[in-house]
């Protein structure tokens, strides 16, 4: 019965889509939406070629999904195709690839959905919910056409309840684990495929078009393994050097340092405008850190 609701729902969401124009490829990741997604999708009225759809209880996610989105791209590429899209095992999460098999970066993703939703004045409170990872070039696009970003730690469970104190609408991580709480308080990449590709017909526009209205800043991540992750704001001379790095990634740079709650890491990104100045400082403080902390 559970099944046969959610079904019910997301068959009404996909047919007030009418994508008959649209050549959709679906990576279901030989997971749980194998069965239900391509059908789900079809009711939008586009034509839908699905890969990696034979679950045989060892190859969920192997080589495939949003996690190895490649084969993905490849078939995107191959097939012509106008858009596609790859779930993961659980199918919460979805990883886009425009009409030439370029991979869209979750933050795109958000980017692309919030904005539609400001311009029609539909997006809750203006207000759109991401990770402190979200990239700063989305959070410029956001607050250039008039929203703002609300800034949580990284984890979906984070994403919900800010969205449910702020009252805002939506919200996600760059990894396509998006939240649009008019349709669910869950990620649900399939939810996320029918808002992309209504948000694309009424546009009139491929998603590499709508995409450049999101464009991103560079951003470097590194994990570092070290054996006192938690002491890095005690250790002055690894503070120093990142506030040094902090001044020369200004105005529009920034550092952010947090060690890994599950493993012994210490992780850092560097963001900026320059692509070769972030690479140089991400390289420089995760050597500094690894020296430092070993």
């Amino acid at each position: 019965p559970l099944l046969d609701r959610y079904i019910a729902h997301r068959m009404g969401l996909a047919r007030g889509v009418d994508a008959a124009a649209l050549h959709v490829v679906l990576d279901t990741a030989n997971g749980a939406a194998h069965e239900v997604g391509p059908g789900i999708l079809r009711a939008t009225g586009a034509r839908v070629t699905v890969i990696h759809d034979a679950p045989d209880g060892d190859n969920i996610n192997r080589d495939c999904g949003a996690t190895h989105p490649e084969s993905l791209m490849a078939a995107v590429r191959e097939h012509g195709a106008d858009v596609g899209f790859a779930l993961d095992g659980d199918a919460d999460r979805c990883i886009a690839v425009d009409g030439s098999g370029r991979l869209v970066d979750g933050d795109q993703v958000l980017g692309i959905l919030a904005l539609e939703r400001l311009a029609r004045a539909a997006l809750d409170r203006n207000s759109l919910v991401v990770s402190v990872l979200s990239n700063g070039g989305l959070q410029h696009a956001v607050e250039t056409a008039g929203g703002r970003l609300v800034r949580t730690p990284v984890g979906d469970k984070h994403i919900l309840a800010a969205m449910l104190v702020s009252g805002a609408g939506l919200g996600g991580e760059k990894s396509g684990h998006v939240i649009i709480r008019e349709h669910t308080t869950s990620g649900d990449g399939i939810v996320t495929a029918i808002e992309l590709l209504r948000v694309m017909r009424a546009a009139g526009a491929g998603l590499d078009e709508l995409a450049t209205a999101v464009p991103l800043l560079p951003q470097q991540q590194r994990a570092i393994r070290v054996r006192h992750r938690d002491q890095w704001e005690n250790d002055d001379v690894l503070r120093a050097a990142i506030a040094d790095a902090e001044t020369r990634l200004a105005p529009h740079g920034r550092i952010l340092v947090r060690p890994s709650g599950t493993e012994p890491v210490l992780r850092v990104m560097v963001e900026g405008g320059d692509a070769a100045v972030v690479t140089e400082l991400a390289d420089a403080i995760a050597a500094l850190a690894g020296e430092r902390l070993h």
